[in-house]
């Protein structure tokens, strides 16, 4: 009996046993399991908002060089179609498809277009037909993502990325007179784009355009390890919506979710507002968190290890505890002196407790967000609970000269555990905890707790300073892209160091106490007031308190208070940018340093350029001037219309076209321009005959200084040159416009060489024409007149002689001769208008119109209206309107077979008007619509009328036939 009392006693204390260890050992399975859970929580949570910042920030800076890099590609596009090389090309190719000089121009331009960046090009006129094309079209087509916002635009990878650009070309009208496409490399969008390795192994870069309408599909670039892919993406999937949706839809953000492959990613997602893109940078959640994954396997084995451990020792203390009870029938001392040790170590548990609490709960508090204060604040409220003595310490914490301390601290404490706090190597500050004296510590654990807590505060302002600097190298970032996107070169200095001053002041460390100064060029531009209440709005007033470890910041690389960078224009120094603080704040860093020298470059380089669009501009006003004045030369007759076009377009391409004055002396004359202005086409204010002129040598009677001039000289003779003036105190002329007079100078003398040619032709010409009139009025004709006197004389003979059937053949010869007799004297008159001579214009014209009305047997009228006064020395004005009354009856007899001619001649108002119409079909030889002359009389008439400086046209009348009106002022 007794013995089975005893192994049933023996049974139950063993399942006793087995019940306490299972339940201990899950309590504490459970606490620990919870603990590090709760940790690895926190530290998940940190880990993805840090590294989502990152990659928003990463794709904020590439969404900005993506738009910047398409705006510029399109705004190139679009100054291409309004060159006016190429509109003046297009129009000319609209009018005169076979014009082969127009379309040899265009494909110049066109082809210069690979020098200014272009990789292709081609130019299509109104229908859609190709002109020119150069360089070569990227094939890969299809793989391209359309620019809703723009069209007829879109951007293809092609082994790289290429802008394909499509615009129309508009006239001064604003009409579509053809288009040109384009296509542009963007190397620089191709290697950021391809940038991912350094992201991470599963990092993904991608660029997707909206779906077509009706289409759940949206083509996309991506970018992975293993190269750039091409592919269809749908908009919204199984799961919901994609990240890309937002980006697309105008949102930016970071958000954790499965991608296209079902994949947990981090995504960041931006919109390309300016361009109608979205853009997403995502990194797999698994490479994400593998070192945090790799040190949690760690941390399981070692928690696994210290939970076994702790069940066999709560096992081996219930099986003592047990053990003891059984013994305490026996033994009360030795159950007690149990039960005294397992509450101490209840106590020692208790302690670690707080401890790991008051750590957990310190970590979870403190953010970058918060101030320095409100960490040390926060540490304090969780440190003091958690020591052995709560209700009697007391804490504090020095941290560069500030001290914060607990409500019931007391200056009188000495007894006291002290830490040290160390932020990038160097010693900032101290933690302290203090009891009274009769209180002793729990030095191991409780000084082991206090070294924690300062190892994370320092860790926190490590990281604090880390958050600092990224925010000031952003603000940097921030002012070189806004300053070097207000640096347009249509802006002025001023406006360009206004713009300086505006973005730079709030980049600096103290922007209200800032002073910016730029001296170029012996200017000097400041900063005012206005700018610093500027800076002060766009950041909160800046104060020390507010600096993580602000003694060490002021000990590190401060170089004074004044920075100073040179300003290098084509490797010349022409001024300095200079930023100044008052001298008790000398925190000029070397990277304020560096962003200073930034600007100053791009200064410099605003400066380079500005120079050389102004060199640019000039070259243009000088070609455009050369090109005027040739043209309208070509077409002018009369040296004062001509030296007009030369002041018209001279005057302006100047460098001073408001004081300058030119001049054009030749054969005894004197050309002399009025006054420019903007609004007012210089006019030819005056004409004067020089009176005893040295011809024999022309000079400038001017300073050089202010003199510009060139001579003038026809078949190597000088007779007379051209200048422009200055008043003396502007300095002239730089060497490109003496070359420009130069150049109008030997334009003008090609333009007097072909003229004097012309009416040497003309007057050999009516040299010839009077020379065989006389002949055959004074010669051929009198020696025909004898045949046929002498064929009626032989008439008169044979037919005496009885000879009847010889008679009938002298009387044809002698009719003949005597018609061949009268052909002669028409043809002479013709040839020589005595009529003309002797008694002037209008007699001539009515003997001119009875002769032919005789001659050809139609009816050929002649009216003047009003008797005309024509003052003639020469009798050239009279021979020419008699030459061309005279071809024009010609034309309308021979080619318009007209039968009823009327010449009429009327003036009006000082207005000459010659008129000859007829009733014909027309003429042949020209078209009246566009003015083209195929015929070589209508060519002398038009030659005859710019001699005379009138006006002929060619008309078609309403009733048929046709109008040769010619139309002249007379002095």
């Amino acid at each position: 009996m007794a013995q089975n009392s005893l192994k049933e006693g023996g049974l139950f204390l063993t399942r006793d046993d087995r019940k306490i260890s299972i339940i201990g050992g899950l309590l504490l399975l459970g606490l620990t399991l919870t603990t590090g859970f709760a940790v690895y929580s926190a530290m998940r949570q940190q880990i993805e908002s840090a590294l989502g910042r990152g990659l928003g920030v990463a794709l904020q800076g590439k969404a900005l060089l993506i738009e910047s890099l398409v705006q510029k590609g399109l705004a190139d596009t679009r100054a291409l179609a309004l060159r006016p090389f190429i509109v003046q090309s297009m129009q000319e190719l609209n009018v005169q498809p076979d014009n082969e000089s127009a379309l040899n121009d265009l494909t110049r331009n066109v082809n210069s277009l690979m020098h200014a960046g272009f990789s292709a090009a081609v130019v299509y006129d109104m229908n859609g037909n190709s002109l020119s094309h150069s360089g070569r079209f990227s094939e890969n087509q299809s793989q391209s993502i359309p620019l809703n916002k723009h069209s007829n635009t879109s951007i293809i990878w092609d082994e790289q990325f290429i802008l394909h650009t499509s615009k129309d070309i508009l006239d001064e009208e604003q009409r579509r007179i053809g288009s040109i496409t384009t296509e542009i490399k963007l190397p620089q969008l191709t290697r950021r784009f391809s940038e991912i390795r350094s992201i991470g192994e599963t990092g993904e870069f991608i660029l997707c355009a909206p779906p077509e309408e009706g289409k759940p599909e949206m083509p996309c670039l991506i970018s992975q390890i293993d190269g750039v892919k091409f592919r269809y993406l749908k908009y919204v999937t199984e799961g919901g919506v994609l990240p890309i949706s937002f980006a697309l839809d105008g949102k930016s953000g970071v958000i954790a979710v499965k991608d296209y492959r079902q994949v947990p990613v981090i995504e960041a997602y931006a919109p390309l507002r300016a361009i109608g893109l979205g853009m997403i940078l995502k990194l797999d959640e698994e490479e994400l968190f593998e070192p945090v994954t790799e040190e949690i396997k760690n941390i399981i084995l070692y928690l696994a290890g210290l939970i076994v451990a702790e069940i066999l020792l709560l096992n081996w203390f219930v099986r003592k505890l047990i053990k003891s009870e059984r013994e305490a029938r026996n033994t009360k001392e030795i159950a007690e002196q149990f039960s005294i040790e397992l509450s101490h170590k209840e106590i020692e548990l208790s302690e670690r407790l707080k401890e790991i609490s008051c750590l957990y709960e310190i970590r979870r508090s403190i953010g970058l967000e918060l101030s320095v204060d409100n960490v040390c604040q926060q540490i304090i409220e969780h440190l003091i609970p958690a020591m052995q003595y709560p209700d009697l310490a007391s804490a504090m914490i020095e941290l560069d000269g500030r001290r914060i301390t607990s409500s019931n601290q007391n200056q009188n404490l000495v007894h006291k555990l002290e830490s040290k706090i160390g932020v990038n190597g160097k010693v900032c500050g101290h933690l302290s905890v203090f009891y009274p004296e009769d209180k002793p510590f729990l030095v191991m654990e409780e000084q082991r707790l206090i070294d924690a807590i300062t190892d994370d505060l320092a860790k926190w302002l490590e990281r604090k300073q880390v958050d600092e600097l990224l925010r000031v190298r952003l603000k940097e970032i921030t002012c070189l892209y806004e300053i070097r996107r207000g640096m347009g070169l249509e802006l002025s200095i001023e406006h360009v160091c206004q713009n300086i001053f505006e973005n730079l002041i709030p980049a600096m460390q103290f922007p209200e106490i800032t002073t910016v100064v730029v001296e170029v060029n012996g200017k000097r531009f400041a900063s005012t007031n206005q700018d610093q209440n500027f800076a002060i709005k766009l950041r909160a007033k800046t104060h020390s308190d507010d600096k993580v470890c602000f003694e060490c910041y002021k000990k590190s690389d401060a170089i004074g208070f004044v920075l100073q960078s040179k300003i290098s224009v084509n490797n010349k120094v022409c001024g300095h940018l200079s930023v100044f603080y008052p001298e008790d704040k000398p925190f000029l860093v070397l990277e304020e340093q560096r962003l200073i020298d930034a600007i100053a470059d791009d200064l410099a380089k605003w400066l380079e350029r500005k120079q050389v669009d102004e060199l640019l501009r000039e070259r243009l006003k000088e070609i455009s001037c050369l090109y005027e004045i040739r043209r309208g030369i070509g077409v002018e007759s009369s040296i004062d219309n001509v030296c007009q076009n030369i002041f018209e377009n001279l005057i302006p391409a100047m460098q001073f076209p408001e004081i300058a004055t030119a001049i054009i002396e030749l054969d005894g004359w004197r050309f002399t321009s009025g006054k420019y202005s903007q609004d007012l086409i210089p006019q030819l204010q005056s004409k004067t005959k020089i009176i005893n002129k040295t011809r024999d040598q022309w000079r400038a009677e001017r300073d050089p200084a202010c003199t510009c001039w060139s001579a003038i000289s026809v078949n190597g003779t000088v007779c007379g040159q051209l200048r422009v003036f200055y008043p003396a105190d502007k300095p002239f002329l730089v060497q490109e416009e003496q070359k420009l007079v130069n150049a109008i100078a030997s334009d003008l003398e090609s333009w007097l060489e072909r003229k004097r040619l012309e009416r040497a032709l003309v007057f050999v010409a009516e040299e010839q024409a009077h020379t065989i009139g006389q002949e055959l009025h004074d010669n051929l004709g009198q020696q025909i007149a004898a045949i046929g006197y002498q064929a009626r004389a032989l008439e008169k003979q044979i037919f005496a002689a009885g000879n009847e059937s010889m008679a009938p053949v002298a009387a044809s010869i002698a009719s003949q001769a005597q018609i061949a007799v009268i052909h002669i004297k028409q043809i002479a008159q013709g040839l020589l208008p005595f009529e003309l001579e002797a008694n002037g214009l209008i007699p001539a014209l009515q003997t001119l119109a009875a002769r032919i009305a005789t001659t050809y047997s139609i009816i050929c009228n002649f009216s003047c209206k009003n008797s005309i006064m024509i003052n003639d020395d020469n009798n050239s004005l009279a021979l020419n309107l008699y030459r061309i009354t005279q071809e024009a009856v010609n034309n309308a007899i021979r080619h318009g077979k007209a039968q009823h001619i009327t010449i009429a001649l009327t003036f009006d108002e000082g207005i000459l008007c010659l008129s000859i119409c007829d009733d014909g079909s027309g003429f042949a030889g020209i078209d009246t619509n566009h003015k083209t002359i195929s015929g070589m009389g209508i060519k002398i008439m038009q030659y005859r009328a710019k001699q005379l400086g009138a006006k002929l046209e060619f008309l078609s009348r309403n009733v048929g036939g046709t109008e040769v009106r010619l139309e002249m002022r007379m002095a």
